[in-house]
């Protein structure tokens, strides 16, 4: 019995000695970063140097919350912030940790305000000492718009979270990728909606989802605007978002000229009234187009008609095209429809109607010295819903203008 004591005893005083030698170890101090100066999001656009990149020196912060992440690959060391008054792109030195929906203050200091192919960044960002995390799960609404009103203004796009929808990928149904996964290289895929309106899907080759194949229908896109250049890229936060599973219009005419031929497919022209010059004719170039001027001034008809369409059924037929116009401001192309032309003969023997005020606003383009061609937006064809339909681009010109109108990309769906 005392041998059994004696090992009890020298097992407490291990105890008690080993707790007495237990070492105490101070909590590490939570990480802290100055506030300074809180400004919104506009405010921090506000402060860019034009031309010059901008090193801020002072403990200014912004506030926001993350609308987009590196969790999928499609960003790296790269994030997106909205706080209602604009949106930022974030550039950071290493990995940001940051994810959709987190709250954060973003403090200046030791970062620029630069630009990237005209896309404001704010540049240099260290994730451990520019960035408090302040709440997770604070998701952002996406901005339900068009990809015209995006393109009508690049900087208020610039970083903007959106919701498009009647959209669908061009190449949707073709066995195309995202982007190259395999040699990892980033692509770009054209989204169109049913205003006729198109812009570049950009995806990195390292996304996690580069080599999933573009979906075939149409629907819902949702994602964030980036500027590249004089242009815009949609940017997937996660293809999971898409909904591009829908019926798609049906694509009943197309037209874009690029195989350089006025009349092929079934389109043909006349010039009712003077001379040939007033004729329509190409632009021939990579991109080709219809052309239609009035170089001597003096007055002319001229029509450019489209091969009969069936739109039986299409109670929500549409169409769109781009259209230009330069040297003067008028007159106005007009856009005409008939049901009871017979393709062969003076366009004036039938009934047309002239739609060309159902453009939507916007949708002609006007004189400003430039060739850039404007989208028609979507036009409204459900009243033609019949067989046996022809669209014209009517030209009638005056002796005192001199002008040149251009048509391209003429579609109609039904």
């Amino acid at each position: 019995m005392k041998y059994i004591y004696y090992n009890i005893s020298a097992l407490v005083l291990v105890l008690i000695l080993f707790t007495s030698c237990e070492k105490s170890f101070d909590d590490p101090s939570p990480k802290t970063v100055a506030e300074g100066s809180v400004l919104t999001i506009a405010q921090v656009r506000a402060m860019e140097t034009i031309g010059t990149p901008l090193t801020i020196t002072d403990d200014i912060s912004v506030y926001g919350v993350v609308t987009m992440d590196e969790s999928t690959g499609n960003l790296y060391k790269e994030s997106y912030i909205s706080d209602g008054t604009g949106n930022l792109y974030l550039r950071f030195i290493s990995s940001s940790g940051l994810y959709i929906g987190d709250s954060v203050m973003v403090n200046l200091k030791g970062a620029k305000i630069l630009r990237y192919n005209q896309m404001l960044q704010i540049d240099s960002l260290h994730p451990d000492n520019n960035i408090v995390k302040l709440a997770t799960q604070q998701y952002k609404t996406p901005e339900t718009t068009n990809i015209d009103a995006l393109l009508n203004d690049l900087e208020a796009a610039q970083g903007k979270f959106v919701r498009l929808e009647n959209t669908w990928f061009v190449e949707g149904g073709q066995g195309k990728t995202y982007a190259d996964a395999e040699n990892l290289e980033a692509v770009s895929r054209v989204l169109q909606d049913l205003n006729g309106d198109m812009i570049d899907v950009r995806t990195s080759g390292y996304a996690n989802f580069a080599g999933d194949t573009i979906p075939a229908g149409g629907g819902t896109f949702i994602g964030v605007v980036a500027q590249y250049n004089s242009g815009l890229q949609l940017l997937i936060r996660n293809p999971n978002e898409l909904n591009l599973n829908g019926s798609l219009p049906q694509l009943v005419l197309s037209k874009n000229f690029d195989d350089q031929s006025l009349t092929s497919g079934g389109w043909t022209s006349q010039t009712i009234v003077g001379p040939t010059s007033c004729d329509w004719g190409l632009y021939l170039a990579t991109n080709s187009a219809a052309k239609v001027s009035n170089n001597t001034n003096l007055v002319c008809e001229s029509w450019l008609i489209s091969p009969s369409i069936d739109l039986t059924g299409g109670n929500n037929a549409t169409m769109d095209f781009r259209n230009t116009i330069r040297f003067d401001s008028g007159p106005q192309l007009l856009l005409m429809v008939s049901t009871n032309y017979d393709g062969i003969s003076d366009p004036n023997t039938a009934t047309w109607t002239d739609i060309t005020n159902t453009v939507p606003v916007g949708g002609w383009d006007t004189n400003d010295a430039s060739w850039d061609f404007i989208s028609s937006g979507s036009i409204d064809l459900s009243s033609f819903a019949q067989n046996g339909v022809y669209i014209a681009f009517k030209f009638e010109g005056t002796s005192s203008t001199s002008v040149t109108w251009e048509v391209d990309e003429i579609n109609v769906y039904k």
